[in-house]
């Protein structure tokens, strides 16, 4: 089940766009594709902690938050039985009961990753794999889960691919979306 507090706040994002152009009865074709991205990788509830402290809608890690600048100091430990588990200190008033309560806080973090590792997947955009051409779209999808540096052995090894089946799967879900 997808975190209705997603769905309400893309529904306002594609409603309050401030366009010059005039109305149209159709809908813009972007914010549609984007839409469409965004429900396929919010995947938990939005208050949701996975046992390997995947934060939120997007399950979201400290790496992922640092990279973005919004954890200190990422760093892998053990959590209870959880071996390279990523934590790290919040920046600037944050902290995880914030990030946990507030799904546009959490979409403006995945929006803020997408656009960070979206230049860096760009030269695999063509590529086939496993007989597919790989998308934007999916690469992100697989940088999403994998890392920018993981997406390197994913595309070139099907070993690798086979080993990491959520990420192999996220990518089937999302390539070709744009």
């Amino acid at each position: 089940m997808l975190p209705v507090g997603v769905f309400a706040f893309l529904g306002g994002i594609a409603l309050g766009s401030r366009s010059k152009k005039p109305l149209s009865m159709l809908p813009p074709k972007k914010p549609i594709v984007w839409e469409r991205f965004v429900t396929i990788m919010a995947v938990s509830p939005r208050s949701h902690v996975s046992p390997r402290r995947r934060l939120g809608a997007f399950q979201m890690d400290a790496r992922q938050l640092g990279d973005i600048g919004w954890v200190e100091a990422p760093r892998k430990m053990v959590v209870g039985k959880e071996l390279g588990v990523w934590s790290g200190k919040w920046k600037d008033g944050l902290s995880e009961e914030k990030f946990l309560a507030s799904a546009p806080l959490q979409y403006e973090a995945f929006k803020k990753s997408v656009k960070r590792i979206s230049p860096k997947v760009q030269k695999y955009v063509g590529t086939l794999v496993d007989g597919h051409k790989c998308s934007l779209s999916g690469l992100l999808g697989v940088a999403h889960h994998a890392g920018v540096i993981g997406v390197d052995s994913w595309v070139k090894d099907p070993d690798v691919r086979k080993r990491f089946k959520t990420t192999t799967e996220t990518f089937k879900k999302t390539n070709g979306i744009f």
